[in-house]
């Protein structure tokens, strides 16, 4: 098992892409602090998770948008494990949906504080510890295709993003000589309760999905998660500073 003996720490994973990959973590045999905001949802996937891998998940429940939450999820990841070798920060959202001129100054500073300052300051708490225990450590940030392409009617969600693989880039610049490694994952269109809830309201917009991929479907989060246990991994020592796609091909169609 690629991590075995190794802790791992995932934010926003109480459901969906978070969730698949705090599952396929635990498969690899990785110790799991399962992070969500939401209580309920961290507690069943850590649930699920110790029914097939007894005492190899945790959860914590944490506002990513306070520094003082996001130190006290460390500091528990740690006290728990005794340890902490990798990180997932997959956690993030989108406020407002519509075209460029429609959205709301609140709504931009909102997807913002939720998709991109969160993650700076997770990354800000997350190498200050990895610096203080000086072992060699993985980060893997969650971005999206619409960094990539672009995303008509949810642009400052995409362009959030496309800051997340910039900085995933420039920490990574900054950290090698620390023995830390730092990528992204830039997934396509996966099935999430949210996705699955659009193809609900809009069942075009499925048909029309599958076909904008090379594969002809659309993902799972396992399979983000497969890629994600892979960076995080020993096997993957050599990898820095990336940003890897993992879209059925879409990118590229």
């Amino acid at each position: 098992m690629d991590l075995e003996n190794k802790v791992s720490l995932v934010t926003g994973a109480g459901q969906g892409i978070g969730e698949g990959i705090a599952k396929i973590l635990a498969s690899q045999g990785s110790k799991v602090m399962i992070v969500d905001l939401n209580k309920q949802s961290a507690e069943k996937v850590t649930s699920e998770i110790n029914s097939l891998f007894p005492n190899s998940a945790a959860c914590f429940e944490a506002d990513l948008t306070d520094t003082n939450a996001i130190q006290s999820m460390i500091e528990a990841t740690i006290s728990t494990f005794n340890k902490l070798d990798c990180i997932c920060n997959n956690a993030a959202a989108s406020k407002g949906l519509g075209p460029v001129e429609n959205y709301s100054l609140q709504d931009v500073q909102a997807t913002l504080d939720l998709t991109f300052t969160s993650l700076w300051k997770c990354l800000q708490v997350e190498i200050m510890s990895l610096k203080e225990q000086s072992i060699p450590a993985s980060i893997v940030n969650i971005s999206s295709n619409s960094a990539i392409r672009g995303y008509a009617f949810n642009s400052i969600y995409a362009a959030s993003k496309a800051a997340v693989n910039n900085l995933t880039q420039s920490v990574a610049k900054e950290v090698a000589r620390n023995g830390i490694r730092v990528n992204a994952v830039s997934p396509g269109t996966i099935y999430t309760p949210g996705v699955m809830k659009y193809f609900e309201a809009e069942p075009k917009a499925k048909e029309m999905l599958e076909k904008s991929s090379l594969l002809r479907r659309i993902g799972e989060p396992e399979e983000i998660g497969e890629l994600v246990s892979f960076l995080l991994s020993d096997r993957a020592s050599y990898i820095t500073g990336q940003v890897i796609s993992v879209d059925g091909g879409s990118s590229i169609n």
